[in-house]
């Protein structure tokens, strides 16, 4: 659901007009939205560079140290790697059996602009895992929403092998009790052959008001990246192996920042001192007696002479390896060519090899395409031309309306 906290739902299963069953479903669908915000919460950390690498229980520099650090390191691989993948899913229009359009479809096309919507949500598809889209009926005809995953909660029916029953945010404004800031002023609960909207009267009142659909389904389609059994609504391309590997570069680039300094200005020792010389050096500072191109120093009254030693400077290079190192990694879990990861290769690629490395990349996309992506928008066409034709129900539209493919350009082309 949306992000904010509980407080911006306040009185929303309280309002009037509900039945118990579609309170029932309200609250199942709020709960689903509060067991995923935090998790939608961190991956967009990640992908917006923000993330904070966690403890690993060692620390590496003396207490004091990191805090006092004035260092803002990110990682923008989480990002490359939902982007990565939506380069090569180019949405190419619908496309249907002899080569007309319908007339109703090409109306609802050029009223929203579902393509750009729906090139815009993919971005959420592979950030959050899903998205969705609903059809409502209009003033003009079909109505065809997009909602990310902070926008839109929904539960899916195993049984049915689609969505049980939605929850988007169809309205958020200010009001007259909320001047400064916008609130949610009106929920839909979709079910099966019925929208419920629940609009917002004051802070904690609310009331309902139902309207039934002509389709005996939810009016809601879910776009999914790579659903599994446990996860039928997909899970993210930022994934818990992607974000511990951006926790440990962002950890080694904090190291490399402390070992480029000491390696820019190595550690030096004075053995020997008279207790004067000592004097003399401490009370300037240190870096001013680094960087002083002369020091001067006698002998004592044995005729031993003040020792310089230049200690060895730790080399950032282990640490770049490491980076490296954790580089090849993400590649590995995310099909993102290394030289995409600022990984320069010492002999450059052929053309041959710079498809072969892009081969897992663009197996997923065409997987996505074929598996999730193109029925999820071709039951919304379907829903769209119901709606849009006033029929009762898809198997009515004619076989012309029936035959609507998405048609997507070749990933790999």
């Amino acid at each position: 659901m949306v992000a904010t906290d509980d407080a911006g739902f306040s009185g929303c299963l309280d309002a009037g007009g509900l039945t118990r069953a579609e309170r029932a479903e309200v609250e199942a669908l709020l709960d689903v939205w509060r067991r995923t915000r935090a998790r939608n919460a961190e991956i967009e950390r990640y992908y917006e560079g923000d993330a904070r690498p966690r403890s690993i229980g060692v620390e590496m520099f003396p207490e004091g140290v990191t805090e006092a650090l004035d260092v803002l390191l990110s990682c923008d691989w989480p990002r490359k790697a939902v982007h990565a993948l939506k380069g090569l899913v180019r949405f190419d229009g619908f496309v249907f059996d002899g080569g007309e359009p319908d007339a109703g479809l090409q109306a609802l096309l050029g009223r929203y602009d579902v393509g750009a919507a729906f090139s815009r949500h993919l971005t959420g598809v592979l950030k959050n895992g899903c998205a969705f889209a609903t059809v409502n009926a209009g003033p003009r005809g079909a109505e065809v929403r997009f909602h990310s995953a902070n926008s839109a909660a929904a539960i899916f029916d195993r049984a049915d092998e689609r969505l049980r029953s939605g929850l988007v945010v169809a309205e958020t404004r200010r009001t007259r009790w909320s001047p400064r800031r916008a609130v949610t002023t009106r929920v839909n609960l979709i079910m099966a052959g019925s929208r419920v909207a629940i609009v917002r009267d004051s802070p904690s009142r609310w009331h309902a008001e139902r309207v039934e659909t002509a389709l005996e389904r939810p009016m809601m389609v879910a776009f999914a990246n790579a659903p599994t059994e446990t996860k039928p609504l997909g899970e993210s391309r930022i994934s818990r192996p992607v974000r511990d590997l951006v926790d440990d570069v962002l950890r080694t680039r904090l190291a490399m920042v402390l070992s480029t300094a000491l390696y820019t200005a190595p550690m030096r020792a004075v053995l020997g001192l008279s207790d004067e010389m000592f004097d003399a050096l401490t009370r300037s500072t240190k870096w001013a007696a680094y960087v002083n191109p002369i020091l001067l120093a006698t002998s004592d009254e044995d005729g031993r002479a003040p020792t310089l030693q230049q200690l060895p400077a730790n080399s950032p290079e282990p640490l770049i390896r490491i980076i490296e190192g954790d580089a090849k990694l993400f590649s590995g879990a995310t099909g993102v060519p290394l030289n995409s990861l600022g990984i320069v290769q010492d002999n450059p690629s052929s053309a041959e090899a710079i498809a072969e490395a892009r081969k897992d990349l663009t197996d997923e996309a065409e997987s996505l395409i074929c598996e999730q992506l193109a029925p999820a928008l071709r039951e919304l066409a379907l829903m769209a031309m119901a709606v849009e034709w006033n029929v009762a129900d898809v198997g009515d539209l004619d076989e012309h309306q029936r035959s609507v493919t998405p048609h997507f350009k070749n990933p790999a082309a």
